[in-house]
C-alpha cells in the first residue's frame, strides 16, 4: 500500500518542473489542486504510519483490544488512500486543463478516462463501513489495488504524456505561425519587387522539412501511447516511455527551427536597411 503513494509522488513530480505558486483562494487551478494533494498525502502518510504501528503491536501481542484498534487505523488509511486518488486525479486533470497545445478532442478524450477513475474512487471509498472487520476491509483493499494496476496507472501515465504532447506542439504552432507570417510577408514583397525569391525558396523548403519531421514525430507519440491499451498490454512505464522518446527528438528540432526563422526575420530586416 506504501509502494501506491510512491508511484504518485513520482508522477506528480514528472508533470513539470516547474515551482508552485500559492494560489488565491478562491481560484481552482492546477496550483491550488496540486496544493490539496499535497496535503491528502500528508494526511495519508500519517495514517499510514498509525497504522503499521497499530498492526505492529497487534501482532506482537494480539490482544482484543489490540487488533480493534489496528481495525480503526487500517479503515482510516484505507479511506485517506482513496481520497488521495482523487485528488491526485484531479490535480491530473487541471495540469491538462493549463496545458496549452492539446486540442478539445485531446482534452476532452482524456478527462472522460479520468472523470471515470475518480467517480470510482469515490464510490469505493462510501465502501469502508465503520464496523467492518478486518477481514472485509483486506478484502476491499485489494479492489483499489486491483483498480490503480489495471486502470489508473495506464491513464495516469496517458495524462502526463498529454501534458508533454501539448508541450511540444504549442511551440510547434507558435513557431509555424511565425513562419507563416514571416512567408506571407516575403511572398506579397518578392511580389511587388522588393526581394529576390533567392535563397528565401531554398530555406522554405528547409524549414517545412523541419516543421513535417516535427509532426511526424508527434504522429509516432500518439500511437505509441496508445498501445497502452493493447492486449499484449505491458508495463505502463515502459510504454511512457516509449512514446515520449519521439517528442524528446523534437527538441532540437524545435531549436533548429527557431534558429532558421531567426536567420530569415534577420535577412528580412538587412534587405529593407
Amino acid at each position: 500500500m506504501r509502494k501506491t503513494a510512491l508511484i504518485i509522488i513520482i508522477l506528480l513530480i514528472a508533470l513539470s518542473g516547474i515551482s508552485i505558486q500559492l494560489a488565491h483562494a478562491q481560484t481552482f487551478d492546477f496550483a491550488k489542486a496540486y496544493q490539496d494533494y499535497q496535503y491528502t498525502l500528508s494526511v495519508y502518510n500519517q495514517s499510514f504510519a498509525d497504522y503499521q504501528d497499530a498492526r505492529d503491536f497487534y501482532l506482537k501481542n494480539p490482544t482484543l483490544t489490540l487488533k480493534e484498534d489496528a481495525r480503526k487505523k487500517t479503515l482510516t488509511m484505507l479511506r485517506n488512500r482513496d481520497e488521495l486518488m482523487k485528488v491526485y486525479l484531479t490535480a491530473l486533470r487541471m495540469k491538462i486543463v493549463e496545458t496549452q497545445g492539446l486540442d478539445s478532442d485531446d482534452k476532452n478524450n482524456i478527462f472522460g478516462k479520468i472523470d471515470a477513475e475518480v467517480a470510482w474512487y469515490q464510490d469505493h471509498e462510501k465502501n469502508y463501513l465503520d464496523n467492518d472487520p478486518l477481514e472485509n476491509l483486506f478484502g476491499k483493499s485489494s479492489e483499489s489495488e486491483s483498480r490503480y494496476k489495471t486502470n489508473t496507472s495506464p491513464i495516469s501515465y496517458e495524462a502526463l504524456f498529454y501534458v508533454s504532447l501539448g508541450t511540444e506542439q504549442g511551440l510547434r504552432t507558435a513557431q509555424e505561425d511565425i513562419y507563416k507570417n514571416l512567408r506571407s510577408i516575403i511572398d506579397q514583397d518578392v511580389a511587388a519587387g522588393k526581394y529576390d525569391i533567392n535563397p528565401f525558396n531554398r530555406w522554405f523548403t528547409d524549414i517545412e522539412s523541419v516543421i513535417q519531421e516535427l509532426n511526424q514525430n508527434e504522429d509516432k507519440a500518439r500511437k505509441s501511447i496508445q498501445k497502452m491499451y493493447d492486449q499484449n498490454y505491458i508495463q505502463p512505464t515502459s510504454t511512457f516511455n516509449a512514446s515520449i522518446d519521439p517528442l524528446n527528438s523534437s527538441i532540437d528540432l524545435l531549436s533548429q527551427l527557431n534558429r532558421f526563422l531567426v536567420e530569415v526575420t534577420t535577412s528580412i530586416q538587412n534587405q529593407t536597411k
